[in-house]
């Protein structure tokens, strides 16, 4: 879906669902209209690149209509925004994730190649899925599952303690080492496809 620009809401709107008093959590489709430019506004300001934005956005109102029962009405704006930050760091993660082994090291988010359909693009991302199994079949279990809950399915730190029942440190632990054994791995691996390719081998 598409970010349509569409008229800014006036002030009063904005104060109005601001204020505990004249906010009311089944109000989301007001909510949505109120404050749908501005969380756009934010994603593009906090990074998130044009052709991903449209899915932030709507990847933040999902959050927010899971979340809207237990919101209680006070400072909407920095309430948003911090789901809009972490909406965007989660995506830029799983991104990166995603297009770790591509031909070229992506630096930029911006930079990162379309998907673009076909046998052979749908060929390439099921041999990427395939060394990226492999790599993390070589970490421990406890440190490869909060890896993928967290880097991959995109779950928070407290939502992992609670489904694993295991201290909130526990998983902070287990992600620290699990992103350290990763990255040694990944490099192990792209060292060798250089190797090979240099060998003719590729």
């Amino acid at each position: 879906m598409k970010v349509s620009a569409r008229a800014r809401p006036s002030n009063s709107a904005h104060e109005a669902l601001g204020s505990p008093g004249g906010f009311r959590p089944q109000d989301f489709r007001a909510f949505y209209d109120v404050w749908f430019e501005d969380v756009a506004r934010w994603i593009r300001a906090l990074g998130g690149t044009e052709a991903d934005r449209d899915d932030i956005v709507q990847e933040v109102f999902l959050v927010v209509r899971r979340r809207l029962d237990a919101f209680d009405g006070a400072n909407p704006a920095g309430w948003l925004y911090r789901i809009a930050r972490r909406q965007v760091r989660d995506f830029r993660r799983r991104s990166w994730v995603k297009h770790i082994f591509t031909k070229r090291r992506v630096e930029d988010p911006d930079a990162l190649e379309s998907g673009a359909g076909g046998p052979a693009a749908a060929f390439e991302r099921k041999e990427d899925q395939r060394i990226l199994l492999s790599i993390l079949a070589k970490i421990r279990e406890e440190r490869r599952t909060a890896f993928m809950l967290f880097e991959i399915e995109g779950l928070s730190g407290e939502e992992i303690a609670r489904v694993q029942s295991v201290p909130l440190n526990t998983v902070w632990t287990r992600l620290y080492h699990a992103r350290k054994d990763f990255g040694v791995l990944a490099a192990k691996f792209r060292e060798a496809q250089l190797r090979a390719r240099g060998h003719g081998q590729v």
